[in-house]
């Protein structure tokens, strides 16, 4: 009996201290000091380890180490679903939001506000493509030598710009030595802007708006200002190039459809080929002028210019100019120069050969216009000079309707002085002699003008005594009377003639038979 008790007692320590063992094995509740390097809080056959309160699950670890919240199948590392009247994550620091997943989709970085509908809110630069800490740029993005940086696409506006101070910028963009800054395309309008100052404003060290499209290039439109605007340093402000159209075409409702300038240039605007104008005016107030002065001997003056038949030149850089076909009339420069220095004006022009125009593709054509570029900075050093001289014919207009009335005034004081002469042989007023019935002829000195020596060539009746008269054309005043031998030809010395307009008569039987002009120039 006593062995049986023994026994007894012995098992019942034995079972005491093993449960004694396991219970010291169980995490408490209210912490555990018996937790070492090989303590473990999970589960070690596959099962789900999972976490209830109000005996609903809020939280699980799969068995594959998955971690979910509001989920009882994740599918990623950290997974969470959230109900629609709860923000999935909020992250502070020192209990300011600066991560939140709103429950409306979208998210908010930097703020605690509320962002857009399954948008983005970010208060503070942002950075892409770069390992820069602190961007400058509230969005800096950065992309490779062969990708883009930024793709933007929408039905309304894919991208859309705009500063908040007077001279700020909405979109400004810098591209390499031989890139593009901003390029478009679409299939009605690359770029469409608008602003109080410049509706697009672009510089460059080649081109700083360059358009291709099948119906305007450029096309701009302002309400007080400039449709198109351009500025160069040493080339075209606007270079405008057609196939079919026209390479530049501009229209003002109320204003001036184009206005060009020059500040220290010598033409505000040139034109290779003609001009066709329905109309047009030259400033003339008497405002804008002073030192005002009346023309002398205009008649002289004109007198001393060589009109010239001729065809322009089209061999060599000349053919480069597109200068007019046919056969034209004018003056050399060169000549008129002699007589009018101040209507002729020299300057240099620099030519592309045609076949050398740059001709850029459209952006759809071409995904790249560095080539295109480089070609065009490599004709830029190819254009030669050529120096060439111009004729200001509207100021020869002056001096053609004073050179009329100079002839008008010396012809009213030859009528006059003829009327005396005639009045003085008295005839009545009217002349004997009928120089085509009497066979009398007075032809045109040789050389006319005349520089110092000319010959006169007439033809008398036998038997008849004749005489030349030579008289300043403006005063009527006789100068020179010199017999006329009946053979036909006689010479005159002009040298002590002063430069000048003059009228010779011929003398027949003391009548006056014919007369003729004669103009001594040096």
């Amino acid at each position: 009996m006593k062995r049986i008790l023994l026994s007894c007692l012995l098992l019942s320590f034995m079972m005491g201290e093993s449960h004694a063992q396991e219970a010291t094995s169980f995490w408490n509740l209210s912490g555990n000091s018996n937790a070492n390097s090989s303590s473990k809080l999970g589960t070690t056959n596959g099962v789900h380890l999972r976490f209830f309160t109000n005996n609903l699950e809020r939280m699980r670890i799969n068995a594959t180490g998955l971690v979910s919240i509001g989920s009882a199948t994740p599918n990623a590392k950290f997974y969470v679903n959230s109900p629609a009247s709860v923000d999935p994550l909020r992250i502070l620091v020192n209990s300011s939001t600066k991560f939140l997943i709103h429950k409306n989709g979208g998210v908010s970085i930097g703020l605690n506000q509320t962002p857009p509908h399954n948008g983005l809110l970010v208060n503070g630069n942002v950075a892409f493509g770069t390992t820069e800490l602190t961007p400058f740029y509230r969005l800096q993005v950065i992309g490779s030598s062969n990708t883009n940086g930024i793709l933007a696409k929408g039905s309304a506006y894919a991208i859309q710009a705009e500063s908040i101070i007077d001279y700020g910028t909405g979109v400004f963009s810098i591209a390499g030595k031989n890139g593009t800054g901003i390029r478009t395309y679409a299939g009605h309008t690359g770029v469409s802007a608008a602003g109080n100052a410049y509706g697009v404003y672009a510089t460059s060290e080649h081109t700083g708006i360059y358009g291709s499209g099948t119906v305007y290039g450029v096309y701009g439109i302002t309400r007080f200002g400039s449709g198109v605007f351009g500025s160069s340093s040493s080339g075209a402000g606007i270079y405008g190039r057609s196939f079919e159209g026209y390479g530049g075409y501009f229209t003002s409702l109320d204003g001036t459809g184009l206005f060009a300038s020059t500040t220290n240039g010598t033409f505000a605007a040139v034109f290779e080929g003609q001009i066709y104008s329905f109309g047009s005016f030259q400033s003339s107030d008497q405002k804008i002028k002073k030192n005002v002065q009346e023309v002398e001997n205009a008649l002289t003056l004109i007198n001393q210019l060589k009109p010239k038949k001729y065809e322009f030149r089209d061999d060599a850089m000349y053919a480069k100019l597109n200068l007019p076909k046919g056969n034209h009339y004018g003056l050399l420069a060169q000549e008129v120069e002699e007589v009018l220095p101040d209507l002729v004006r020299e300057s240099s022009h620099k030519v592309l050969p045609p076949e050398e125009v740059p001709v850029l593709p459209s952006p759809a054509e071409a995904p790249s216009m560095q080539d295109n570029v480089l070609k065009i900075s490599q004709q830029e050093g190819k254009k030669e000079t050529i120096s060439i001289k111009a004729v200001n014919y509207t100021e020869l207009i002056p001096l053609l309707i004073k050179a009329i009335q100079e002839q008008q005034e010396t012809i009213s004081t030859l009528s006059e002085r003829i009327a005396q002469l005639e009045s003085a042989s008295g005839t009545g007023g009217k002349s004997p002699l009928d120089p085509t019935s009497s066979g009398i002829i007075l032809e045109q000195n040789h050389p006319n003008p005349v520089d110092q020596t000319t010959t006169f060539r007439y033809r008398i009746p036998e038997g008849s005594l004749a005489q030349i008269h030579v008289y300043e054309a403006n005063s009527g005043k006789l100068l020179k009377t010199i017999p006329a031998p009946a053979e036909g030809k006689i010479q005159m010395n002009t040298s002590n003639l002063p430069t000048g307009h003059y009228i010779y008569t011929l003398t027949v039987n003391g009548k006056i038979a014919a007369s003729k002009h004669m103009m001594v120039s040096r």
